[in-house]
């Protein structure tokens, strides 16, 4: 095997290591990445690179498919030096002409495995256009993970906002924040809220409506409507029931 090129799904793997080197690149979706012990997440616009005889581990969103080049070290090697230099970051971002290039490659394959051979020499030589810089951008998982905080201590902010302070897109924010949390943006602070109320409701005698005026609400009655869905009771039998028992 000098490259091998497809468009995989993955649904998670156990810790393993490759006698190649495997490059991914996503076409829809994210993965977050832990090659020996050294965490990111690839998602739109970049690629990863992982070394071969590295064990390594990863956990998908679940609408993640990418496309995976299986290479020979030698071959890469020739083909794109800097990538096999360990001291250079797992996840890189590409220029948009080898975004634009990847994702059309991949799109084919995805029409057609069969013409995975002949794009497999054309994916390599798009390596080439990779330049990885090291300390050239902070990891994006760590990046989410101070928003993911910011949420558990009740902060409800836009997810515009995270997205921008991040300084990632809208669409690759998303998916980077799904890929580490495991759920959307909207479902994470929506579910941090909730155990914030039910929290305050337990171990505070705040009224109801200053509950829901901290946790960002504008009016206590979308605020009781909502918990209601979520609990089965509204805040107030929630309290009261906790207090009986």
């Amino acid at each position: 095997m000098s490259i091998q090129l497809e468009i995989r799904s993955y649904s998670g793997a156990g810790r393993h290591t490759h006698d190649y080197v495997q490059v991914l690149v996503p076409m829809r979706g994210a993965m977050q990445l832990d090659v020996e012990g050294q965490v990111d997440v690839v998602a739109s616009q970049c690629v990863a690179v992982i070394p071969s005889l590295h064990a390594h581990d990863f956990a998908p969103s679940r609408d993640c498919s990418l496309m995976v080049l299986d290479v020979e070290r030698a071959a890469l090697a020739e083909a794109a030096p800097r990538l096999v230099d360990t001291r250079v970051p797992l996840v890189s971002r590409l220029d948009p002409f080898a975004w634009r290039l990847f994702h059309l490659l991949g799109a084919e394959i995805g029409q057609n495995a069969r013409r995975a051979r002949d794009a497999a020499p054309l994916a390599l030589a798009g390596l080439r256009l990779v330049a990885p810089r090291p300390g050239h951008r902070r990891d994006a998982a760590a990046r989410v993970t101070e928003f993911a905080k910011g949420c558990m201590a009740g902060q409800r902010v836009p997810v515009a906002e995270m997205a921008e302070g991040a300084g990632l897109g809208q669409s690759q924010f998303h998916a980077v924040f799904r890929a580490t949390t495991g759920q959307s943006p909207k479902q994470y602070q929506l579910a941090r809220s909730f155990e914030r109320a039910a929290d305050l409701l337990a171990s505070t005698d705040e009224p109801v409506a200053e509950i829901a005026y901290r946790l960002g609400y504008q009016n206590a009655s979308s605020f009781n409507r909502q918990f209601k869905r979520r609990f089965g009771v509204t805040p107030s039998v929630f309290r009261a029931a906790g207090r009986t028992a």
